[in-house]
């Protein structure tokens, strides 16, 4: 028996086709009233069978994806680090500090007080007087005259029997008053020594008011 081959767009339409008239014919069968006890005798199925080509259609095979091997990635070459030796350096040897020799200070002795002896008598120089004013047998108008003259600076001089005191030059001078019961005023200088040496001067003063 030779089977002809539809063409692969005309098998989907017919068996399409195909089930329509089926459903059809069932329907149309089932609607007619059938007798109790009859068997209804199915009409034979004139429609040939056809024998339909399988409509799967298999992919053409493909070959398996490769998966692409990754470019080496070329890694640089490292160049080696030459590290330099590290030579120890010798250290010198302390030098030991020698601390200064502290020398003792020379203590001085001291010296024993020696004996006090007898104490030296100043030397005066020989004695002087002089009244250079007032001269001798003097007349005044006033009632106040002032005596002055010179000693040794050493001296102690009186005038009336009241001090005056020497400079260290040896002059001196002292204000006299005249009073009515003592005129003429007689004006008497007394210098004396340390030893007690003495000299004196007499000057004798005229008041005329």
């Amino acid at each position: 028996m030779r089977v002809r081959t539809f063409p692969a767009k005309l098998v989907p339409a017919a068996a399409l086709i195909i089930l329509l008239l089926t459903a059809v014919t069932a329907a149309c069968g089932g609607d007619e009233a059938t007798p109790a006890g009859t068997t209804a005798e199915q009409p034979a199925s004139t429609v040939p069978t056809v024998a339909l080509p399988s409509s799967t259609v298999q992919p053409p095979a493909q070959p398996p994806k490769k998966n692409p091997t990754p470019a080496a990635t070329p890694v640089p070459s490292v160049m080696p680090t030459v590290i330099p030796a590290v030579v120890a350096t010798p250290l010198p040897p302390p030098t030991a500090t020698i601390p200064p020799t502290l020398r003792p200070t020379p203590t001085s002795a001291p010296v024993p007080a020696g004996t006090p002896g007898p104490s030296p008598v100043p030397q005066s120089a020989a004695l002087r007087l002089d009244v250079t004013f007032p001269p001798e047998d003097m007349v005044v108008d006033t009632d106040s005259i002032t005596v002055t003259g010179f000693s040794s600076p050493d001296a102690t001089v009186s005038i009336n029997g009241t001090l005056a005191i020497p400079n260290a030059e040896g002059h001196f001078s002292l204000e006299l008053t005249i009073f009515p019961d003592d005129n003429p005023l007689a004006i008497e200088v007394i210098a004396t020594s340390v030893a007690g040496e003495e000299l004196s001067l007499v000057r004798t003063v005229i008041f005329v008011p």
